[in-house]
């Protein structure tokens, strides 16, 4: 037990794990899930800002349903009215046509993201090697992280003029954060070991980052339309919880849609991102999220007068983003022991899922919305399926 605690002792000094409580770690004695992973492993934040920031870049860009209306209207030829859709348009994705003059659209969406991977590494078997300043202790560890959110959302849309919307979408979160690890500490000048095993579980719910819209349609032919948007992400969510990313977000777009019964549509724009206290360096400092491009396509066809289909992709090109490395060997010195780990580096990445749903017209202007996002690459924070209902009114 001796042995253990001066194990403990002297890796917690070398590591500062006085750090733990600082960097918003800490608040009137409770704790942030930003502090969960370095607290499980006795190691300040700065040491796993690499998941920190991977996870804050992960919520930034959480896909939301579009807020654009199913249901459009525009004035006929005898100045009535009317809706003017063939189909009920797509559900990821924006579509260039606006909602009408003064009509207004409100939505409810439920999503559940369970992450399963980073980088192609998966969080039921993460293996983190970790040493003091002066290698006289190293430590290995497996650890199994659990993280998921739910994510509810709040949506409106109002048609300022024929050609111009202007929305809202409010997300509420319940994010859930869990780390089990197992280990043994080494001692490089003693041959001391102990082994030790640590579960911290957490859990936080609040509002997340709010965004606000615009849609304009710059062109509208007969069987094809354009639309210029941009939307302002704001850091309301509570980042050091994962509610939120902690960060300002910018994102201009354009999107080019057909208006028949079978619509293929596009989109392509942009993401920027300010700093965020998620992103820190080793000084502390804050530092930009990761920004991207992002480019979704796909088609909307109407089965029926009451139900649409819906197919897309969605490609996004994240640039200069924390990432890990597969795990390599790492020796443990004067013990003649290997043990793998994974390692932090800077570097681009493509995250790409298939969204495929239905929309669903029951009644009037309602509609119920399923759609199934599914994953087909490693990049980053990786959830493999992502199921959403929903339901929307247009009045």
């Amino acid at each position: 037990m001796l042995k253990h605690a001066l194990l403990v002792g002297a890796l917690c000094s070398q590591l500062v794990c006085t750090a733990v409580a600082q960097n918003g770690c800490a608040t009137s004695g409770q704790s942030k899930l930003y502090c969960l992973i370095p607290t499980a492993l006795h190691t300040p934040p700065g040491e796993f800002s690499f998941f920190n920031t991977s996870f804050a870049t992960a919520l930034a860009q959480l896909p939301l349903a579009t807020p654009a209306s199913g249901i459009v209207f525009e004035y006929d030829s005898n100045g009535v009215l009317t809706v003017s859709n063939k189909d009920f348009g797509p559900i990821m994705t924006e579509r260039a046509e606006t909602i009408g003059k003064h009509k207004l659209f409100v939505a409810f969406t439920y999503q559940h993201f369970s992450f399963r991977s980073i980088d192609g590494t998966s969080l039921h078997d993460v293996p983190i090697v970790l040493h003091t300043a002066d290698d006289s202790v190293f430590t290995e560890t497996s650890n199994h992280i659990a993280a998921a959110v739910n994510q509810y959302a709040i949506f409106g849309t109002f048609g300022l003029t024929s050609r111009i919307d202007v929305s809202i979408a409010v997300p509420i979160e319940r994010v859930s954060l869990g780390m089990s690890t197992s280990g043994t500490e080494f001692s490089t000048t003693s041959g001391a070991t102990a082994s030790f095993q640590e579960y911290i579980p957490g859990e936080a719910s609040g509002f997340g980052d709010v965004v606000l819209g615009a849609k304009g349609t710059a062109w509208y032919g007969k069987r094809m339309a354009l639309a210029l948007g941009a939307e302002l992400r704001l850091p309301s969510g509570d980042a050091l919880n994962f509610l939120g990313s902690g960060a300002v977000g910018v994102k201009p777009y354009a999107t080019l849609s057909g208006n028949g019964k079978i619509s293929p549509h596009a989109n392509l724009g942009y993401q920027w991102n300010g700093n965020s206290v998620l992103n820190t360096n080793s000084a502390g400092q804050e530092q930009q999220l990761p920004t991207y491009l992002f480019y979704y396509f796909g088609v909307d066809a109407a089965a029926t007068k009451r139900l649409t289909l819906v197919a897309d992709y969605l490609g996004q090109e994240f640039f200069n983003a924390p990432r890990v490395t597969t795990p390599t060997p790492h020796d443990i010195p004067n013990q003649g022991l290997s043990f793998p780990s994974i390692a932090p580096y800077t570097g681009s990445y493509n995250a790409s899922n298939v969204a495929l749903g239905v929309k669903l017209n029951p009644w009037k202007q309602l509609l119920i919305t399923g759609n199934m996002l599914v994953r087909v690459n490693d990049g980053g924070l990786h959830a493999n399926i992502t199921p959403l209902i929903g339901i929307s009114y247009t009045h």
